[in-house]
Formats: structure tokens, sequence, C-alpha cells
């Protein structure tokens, strides 16, 4: 029965649709935990977000490794090793008493074992599994939308119940008892009896860090394709770290500015299916400008927002915010696969992700240090702005050129 259920792709996307669910519970929670521990601690904002940017660095730095050690000892082993670190460095910060000891154990523990629920290796799978990859990517990423939506409240109570720490207790004890049995039972790389694509005739696949890193540095449209993966999670992670904070520095209520960012985890799941349908029927280049337009018209919103806390405009930021952003992930990884050679993707997309990991953890400390420098949000948001219509324009360019060469 169990070896059944391996080799279904359905139950295959919804063992990725609940690690992602855990997955939004941890990166969706980081907006809650910044106000929690600044509260409890009087650590700077811009300390509190430097921790983040440690997990998501190291968690970005694994991914080369990720790639190379799932092909060649699989993916269920590695990333079951990497769930029990990942446990480890969550639970292990709620003894944390300095700003130092945060980084290493949040940070640097958590962050070498967070591979384990990201989406490059659950996208990877569901490229290989699946005839209609987009839409698999949206049904596991969407897992990360209820994982948000679900946990913010509770963990709210959590935290005003006892402590931000036994929060980050509660998460721990969450990650071993859904992430570890799925990704050790169900996170197969490729199907039974298939293997990795063959190298091009005369070509030899690039399946190690230093090949990859090398391929992207000499290959053009790899390059921008980098300056994408690294800009655009920039961007996104800027502002979603913050969304909590700038709504209640701009008079929202606390309970109100949970709910909406709460809220975000629903419109994030609605919005990652309909993105996926949307990637597979019209391809990259359709979707990529909406997505374009969505994200500025959100930047542009929340510029505005001060003016209209009043009345029912905060309540449109969820549904914007989820156009904006929450197809980001799928997007830049089926254009991926539509330039990354089959047989070297997994080490080359490795290293696409190692860029977008750095884009998270430079995001929330970027823009800590740039409110806590001019004391305000908006001239902070429209530095963001400038960079999230230049990488959007940077993509619609890319995808424009690989449609007219028919691919």
């Amino acid at each position: 029965m169990l070896a059944r259920l391996q080799r279904t792709p359905v139950v295959i996307a919804g063992a990725g649709f609940l690690v992602m669910m855990a997955s939004g519970a941890i990166w969706g929670s980081f907006t809650l935990f910044l106000v929690a521990i600044e509260a409890d601690t009087g650590w700077s904002k811009t300390s509190i977000a430097v921790g983040f940017t440690v997990f998501t660095f190291f968690g970005a730095c694994t991914a080369p490794v990720t790639g190379w050690l799932t092909d060649r000892y699989g993916s269920q082993a590695v990333l079951a090793a990497m769930t029990l670190l990942f446990a480890a460095g969550i639970a292990l910060a709620a003894l944390s008493d300095q700003p130092a000891i945060f980084y290493l154990t949040f940070g640097v523990l958590g962050g070498f074992g967070s591979q384990c629920c990201g989406s490059y290796t659950l996208f990877t799978i569901a490229g290989n599994w699946f005839k209609r990859p987009a839409t698999a990517m949206a049904v596991m990423d969407s897992g990360s939308g209820i994982g948000t939506l679900l946990s913010l409240p509770l963990l709210r109570l959590v935290i005003d119940a006892t402590s931000w720490r036994t929060a980050y207790v509660v998460l721990a004890l969450v990650v071993l008892a859904i992430v570890l049995p799925l990704t050790a039972l169900f996170m197969r790389l490729h199907p039974p009896g298939q293997d990795p694509p063959a190298a091009k005739p005369g070509e030899s696949a690039r399946r190690s860090p230093l090949a990859a890193a090398r391929a992207i540095a000499m290959t053009p449209t790899l390059r921008w394709l980098a300056a994408v993966h690294l800009l655009a999670p920039l961007t996104f992670h800027a502002l979603g770290s913050h969304q909590i904070a700038y709504f209640q520095d701009i008079g929202i209520a606390p309970d109100l500015a949970v709910l909406l960012v709460a809220s975000t985890g629903f419109t994030f799941f609605a919005g990652r299916l309909a993105f996926g349908a949307l990637i597979d029927w019209r391809g990259v280049l359709d979707a990529g400008v909406v997505t374009a337009i969505a994200a500025v018209v959100t930047l542009g919103f929340l510029l505005a927002l001060p003016t209209a806390i009043d009345g029912w405009a905060p309540l449109a930021y969820p549904v914007l915010f989820a156009l904006g952003y929450c197809a980001t992930g799928i997007l830049f990884t089926n254009a991926a696969r539509q330039i990354i050679d089959p047989a070297s993707f997994n080490a080359v997309f490795a290293g696409m992700r190692l860029l977008y990991g750095s884009g998270v953890a430079l995001g929330p400390p970027v823009m800590a240090a740039m409110v806590e420098a001019t004391g305000r949000y908006d001239i902070p948001f429209a530095i963001v702005g400038a960079v999230l219509v230049f990488h959007h324009a940077a993509f619609v360019t890319l995808a424009r050129r690989r449609r007219r060469r028919g691919v």
C-alpha cells in the first residue's frame, strides 16, 4: 500500500502541499515575530531582521549542495536529514538571550536545514513528476499560503499567552510531526525507473555547483535570469517582512494588522493556483506581464494607504498583495525550465535558488535599515519600487525574447 502511494503523483502533490504549509507557518510568521521579539527584548528591528537574513542566506547557500546531494543520494534521505537540523535550529532559537545566539540557532542551524521545506526541491520534483508542471508547483506552493493563514492567528495567541519563545518550540514540533515523515516517505526526485536526462551529444551535464556557477556566469540569458532571481525576492521580502510594522505605524489597529497579513495566506493560496494554470495555459510572458502590473499597483496602494485607513481600503490589501507577489517562484521556475539544459537543470537551478535566497535574506534588513535611517516608510517603499520596476521589466523582456525564438 505504501509503495503504491509513493508512486502516485497526486499523493506526491498532496505531500508537497503539506510540507509547504509548514514552510508558510515559519516564513510567513516572521513579520509577527519581528514585532514580538522587539517588544520582549528591546533589540532593534535591524538586529532582529539580520537573524532572518542569516537564516535565508545559509538556506540559500545550501541550495547548490542540496542539488548535488540529491543527485547522488536521492532527495528523501537528504531532505529528512535537513528536517532534523531545521527543527533543532528553530527550537534552540527559543533560548536566545542576545542577537548572536539567535543568529547561530535560528539563522545558521535553521538555515542549513531549511531546504527540507523549500520550494527549490519541491519545484524540481513537480517538474519531473507532472505533465503540467506549473499547475503542480502551484498546488504544492499554495500550501504555504494556507500555512500562513492558519498559523498567524494561532501563533499570536501562543505569543500573547506565553511568549515568542514558546511559539518557536511549537513550530519546531510542527516540523517534526509534518515535514519529517513526508520528506522521508514521498519526496522522491524522479518517478521510479526514470533517470535524470542525458546530456546532449558532445556536451557534459553540469551537475556540480562549480560547473553550474560557470554556466551561469558565461551565458548571457542565464545571467539575466540570475539577476531577476536575486532582485525579485529582495523587493517582495523587503515589503513582506514589514507588513505588520508598517500597518501599525500608519495607525491600523494591531488586531486588524495581523488579520490583514494572515488573510494573504488564503489569497496567496488561491492566487498561486490561478497563476499556475495561467502559466501552463498562456506561458511565462503573459503571466509575467500580469504579475508586473499587479506588483506596481500594490506598491502604489501601500503608499496611498495612510490616507484611507479608516475606510474599506485596507481590506483590498490581501488581494492586491497576492496578485503582485504570489506567483514569483512558480513563474521564475518555469522560465528556468525553458532556458536551462534539462541534463544540468538540478544543479544550475540550484544556483538560481541560491541567488533567490540571497534576495530573500537581503530584503528585511535593507528595509529595516532604510526605515530606521529615515524614520518613515514612504521613501524606502519608493526605492524598493524602483528596483521592482527594473526586475519586472527585465523578466518580461527576457520572456519576450524567448517566445520570439520559439521556446
